[in-house]
């Protein structure tokens, strides 16, 4: 009698999946990124290219996109949902958006503390502060900001009740305020500076708000299109294709407003604020205006989000169009008007010479790992709560408020 041979089974082979994919790029970024967190503490702002004539960079343009980010997708969110009561789909995103929120909110922590020649100082204003000061006013804002982010975050986790319900839905319509007033003393920020005209107007601390609404719109569709349960459905298609006619009419609204303060610069021909934009439009580096934002990122989408089909991948890629050149706003709002100081100080400028005195600018390679470090921390933040925490979008979510 011939003896039947049992197959073993197989062990399952290791496959690369774009979650694996994340975290190996996640945890790569932080170790190379390090290494520009090693040279900050070591070596203070010297491999930087800041100085006395250009002390805002790479850093303080990223800080302003990332809270671009943060508070605007959940200014739209909690204004279509509690406001304007988008009920279909929209709250199953409610957790994951806190999440994200959170992880941008620790990428712009980290940039921006690290931007300040001592950060460790930074508790002072907590103690001591000086209610005169906008930068005070902005750290205070970040604080209570983060602490209704996490409130949230921790009802999201909690069983529902209606007690929950009811502190949800005041921490919501609390941090609708909060984040308008955090822009808009971000932008109040520059706009104050004596020292550089091109910042000084009263239509700046409304252009970052409107930079927000754009920027965290592109985000929350983004997001949709691409973490919605499923991606099929009616509701699903019907749900995208709204959040596709908001961000459409936000990016030309956008782009009118930009338009009309370029002219509103350029006509009087101000040398001090004129220049700084002409350097933004024809300078060494006019390809950040005029090809990665306004061609990548304003007229493709728009033209992707004109079209008679609109599918929702086709939204999503003209959202994630959007908001990964969405960058080169702030970097062209903070670096040339501080590029232009010689046509402001050239006594200045003429009369001393030295290291840290150079009037050109560019990001250097301690910058750019810095920044990695900040992105590869943010991004294995929202990797942790989307898979350990399980804070995914549920099309089950409760509606009613």
């Amino acid at each position: 009698m011939a003896t039947q041979t049992v197959k073993q089974p197989k062990q399952a082979r290791w496959q690369w999946t774009p979650d694996k994919f994340l975290w190996l790029a996640g945890i790569i970024g932080l170790l190379v990124g390090g290494i520009g967190l090693v040279q900050r503490f070591t070596d203070g702002l010297r491999p930087t290219d800041l100085g006395s004539f250009v002390p805002w960079g790479l850093w303080v343009a990223a800080y302003e996109y990332l809270v671009w980010l943060e508070v605007g997708s959940l200014f739209m969110f909690t204004l279509l949902v509690y406001v304007f009561k988008w009920k279909e789909a929209l709250p199953g995103m409610a957790r994951m958006l806190y999440l994200t929120a959170l992880a941008i909110l620790g990428m712009a922590l980290i940039l921006i503390g690290l931007d300040l020649g001592h950060p460790f100082r930074a508790f002072y204003v907590l103690f001591y502060p000086q209610w005169g000061s906008l930068m005070t006013w902005m750290i205070w804002l970040h604080v209570i900001y983060m602490a209704v982010l996490l409130g949230k975050l921790f009802i999201e986790l909690r069983p529902s009740s209606a007690q929950l319900k009811r502190i949800s839905l005041w921490l919501s319509y609390a941090s609708m305020p909060m984040g308008l007033a955090l822009v808009v003393v971000a932008g109040s920020v520059f706009g104050v500076v004596i020292g550089r005209p091109a910042w000084q107007s009263s239509a700046l601390p409304l252009y970052f708000l409107l930079s927000a609404l754009v920027a965290g719109t592109g985000l929350f569709t983004f997001q949709f299109v691409l973490f919605w349960p499923g991606q099929r459905g009616e509701t699903y298609l019907r749900t995208a294709r709204k959040l596709g006619q908001l961000l459409l009419g936000l990016l030309i609204l956008g782009l009118i407003a930009s338009a009309l303060g370029g002219l509103v610069i350029l006509y009087p021909g101000v040398p001090a604020q004129a220049t700084a934009l002409q350097l933004t439009l024809f300078g060494p580096f006019w390809w950040v205006y005029w090809i990665a934002h306004l061609g990548f990122g304003v007229i493709l989408p728009i033209i992707l989000l004109l079209t008679q089909t609109q599918t929702a991948r086709r939204i999503g890629l003209a959202a994630g169009l959007l908001i990964f050149t969405f960058i080169a706003v702030p970097l062209n709002i903070v670096i040339p008007p501080q590029l232009v100081v010689e046509v402001v100080e050239k006594g200045l400028v003429l009369a001393y010479q030295g290291p840290g005195l150079s009037t050109d600018y560019f990001p250097t390679l301690s910058e750019w790992l810095l920044t990695l470090f900040a992105m590869s921390f943010g991004l294995l933040v929202f990797l942790f709560g989307y898979q350990a925490l399980r804070l995914r979008p549920s099309a089950d979510e409760e509606t009613e408020h």
